[in-house]
Formats: structure tokens, sequence, C-alpha cells
């Protein structure tokens, strides 16, 4: 047997170091699309709150990386708003101009993903610290869906501590689903929120309005607990209509709108019940703390004064309150029409008045 040639002998360890490394690459693309796979299936959801747990749980595993932030992009407020984020020492809920941070502003800017490979070194963060970088290197990447910006991801620190061409690459195209996943989830529940809100107002329609009041009386019934409804609707509304022109008479109704959703607590549901008429659900409020709530909305209401070819007029409001009484009503619609009563009678008494239910 002739001796084996040392030059093929060289060669064939070459191939086999090569077909060796080439097996290991693919065994990792492999488990890489895995992890893309079942990404996918996890965060292929309706809701952002659904989203936003299970990116907590398995973003960093899937990117391979210790931190991660993700950021909503208001571009009308030209704010960002963190949506969801695995740094512990971070505030939430946390809201801040865009031009507040460097390096996100320029991600937004220029439409494309920032990359630092030593952030203690970086023009956004030299002689810094920052709670959204961790280690060595960091990523911010921006969400985008058809060239419209939905938000930004920051990603940085690994076991590794520097993040290689594949692995840029790898994280780019998952951040691209995620960012699909994301924009999804809020035109789903955009598209939700438009059927269940009056368009001019941006309150809940009367639809959404009876449903909640239906849960609320349901609560009210199970719990034994307060509940009252308030009634209001703009005084003389024809009137203004036909003397100033439908424009200023929607302007009249917004206004109303805002006054109420500013004065109403976190557990009132403020509603376009119809035409000038709206309401306000009042949970665990008896008539008299609806009283005061009333009150104060029809005492801002007389405050604003509208403008009409340099000349102001002033509106008036009047509200009925009727409060929950399980001996007498069975239905909410006897909520309803005890509330219209109050109403009716403000307005025979005068109006700019709330006057409470017997």
């Amino acid at each position: 047997m002739d001796p084996i040639d040392q030059s093929q002998l060289k060669e064939t360890r070459q191939v086999l170091e090569l077909v060796k490394n080439q097996k290991a690459m693919l065994g990792e693309s492999l488990v890489s699309l895995d992890l893309f796979l079942y990404l996918h299936k996890s965060i292929s959801l309706l809701h952002l709150d659904d989203i936003k747990p299970v990116l907590l749980e398995k973003l960093p595993h899937i990117l391979a990386v210790r931190y991660f932030s993700l950021f909503l992009y208001n571009p009308s407020q030209m704010e960002l708003t963190l949506a969801c984020s695995n740094h512990l020492d971070m505030a939430k809920p946390l809201s801040f101009s865009v031009s507040e941070s460097g390096v996100m502003q320029d991600a937004l800017n220029q439409k494309r993903y920032i990359f630092e490979a030593d952030f203690t070194t970086s023009k956004y963060f030299k002689g810094r610290k920052n709670p959204l970088f961790k280690n060595n290197f960091f990523l911010c990447v921006p969400l985008m869906i058809e060239n419209k910006i939905i938000g930004v991801i920051n990603v940085n620190d690994s076991d590794k501590g520097f993040l290689s061409v594949s692995d840029m690459d790898y994280i780019l195209n998952v951040l691209e689903f995620v960012a699909l996943s994301v924009s999804n989830a809020l035109l789903h529940e955009k598209t939700e929120m438009l059927s269940i809100t009056d368009g001019l107002t941006q309150l809940n329609d009367h639809r959404q309005m009876l449903h909640i009041l239906g849960k609320e009386f349901d609560r009210s019934q199970r719990y034994q607990s307060s509940l009252s409804l308030l009634m209001m609707d703009i005084d003389n509304f024809k009137r203004i209509n036909d003397t100033y022109g439908h424009q200023k008479g929607d302007e009249v109704l917004v206004a109303l709108a805002t006054v109420m959703s500013r004065l109403c607590r976190s557990n009132d549901t403020a509603a376009r019940y119809g035409g000038e008429e709206f309401a306000v659900i009042l949970p665990e409020t008896d008539k008299k703390g609806a009283m005061v709530i009333a009150d104060r909305i029809r005492q801002e209401m007389a405050k604003i004064a509208f403008d009409v070819e340099n000349k102001e007029f002033g509106v008036t409001v009047s509200g009925g309150i009727a409060e929950l009484d399980l001996s007498t009503m069975e239905s909410v619609s006897d909520l309803i029409h005890a509330a219209d009563r109050a109403l009716y009678r403000a307005k025979e008494e005068g109006r700019d008045r709330v006057i409470l239910g017997d």
C-alpha cells in the first residue's frame, strides 16, 4: 500500500472540519428556526396585553440576550411610552419625548437600527449610566410596518458580550415579526374601540353604555353596593344649532365630553346616550356623591366661552341623578327611567341645575 500523501491527508482533514462546522451551523439554524416558529405561535394574539407577558418570558431566550425594552411611538405627540421591559429598575408607566433619547430619536428619524459595540464609548451614553443598557453592546431597532413606525425595541447584554453578524441578522428578522404582531394587535384594539365609541365625542356609545351599565347593575345586586346614574344634556341645544350652526353645536358636544372625561374618576364611565344627552355611570356611589360630580361638570361647562365671529356665547347643562334602589328597580331600564325623570324635572324647573331623583 502506498504511503498516504501528506497533502491529501491535510486536505481530507480540512474537508472533515468544514463538514463538522457546517453541521454545527445547520444545527444552530434549525434551533433558531424552531425558536422563531415557537415565538410566531406564541405572540399571534389580538391584544397587546396578551403579547406583553409572552415577550417578557420568551424574547430574551429566543434572542439570546439578557435585557430588552419595547416602546410604543406616538407620532402626533412625538412621545415614546414603555410597553414592556425586563429591566427591573425601570419605572412604569414611563412616557417621554422622543428628543430625550438620542439613540431612539436617531433610530426613528433615520428609520434604521442603531448598533454600538460599546456603549461606554458611544456618543449616546459616553460618561453616563443608563438603565436601558447593562453591558457593552446595545442595539436599538425601530419597529416598522410598511414604512410606518410603531415603536422601538432596545436589546443588550448576552453571555458572549457581543453580537456577531449572524446574531444581528437573526435578531432583526425576529424583531420584524414582533413588529408585525404588535401592529396587528394595535390595529385590532383600535377597531374594537371604534366599534364601541361615539365618533364625535370619543366617549362610549349608547350600546356600550348599556352593556357596562348592565354589568354594574348585576354587580350591585350581587354585592349590595351603591350605583348611581347621571343623565345630562345641553340646555337649548337646538337653538345653538339654529343660531350658530351645526359645526359649532358639535364643538359644544365635544366640550361637554371633554369636561366629563376629565372630571370622571377611574371607575366611572361617561357615554354619549344620544343627540345632546350624555350619561355617567357611577359605581360605588350614592346619589349625594353623584351630585358632587354632576355639579362640578355643570359648573365647568358654564365657564367655557365659545367664539363665533369674535363674539362669545356660553352654554348651560342640566342633569338628573338616580340611585339604584333594589327594592323598587328590577332592571337597567328602571334606573335609566328614574334618571331621565329627574333630568326632565331639571328642565321643567329652569335648567342649569341637577336634580336628585326620588
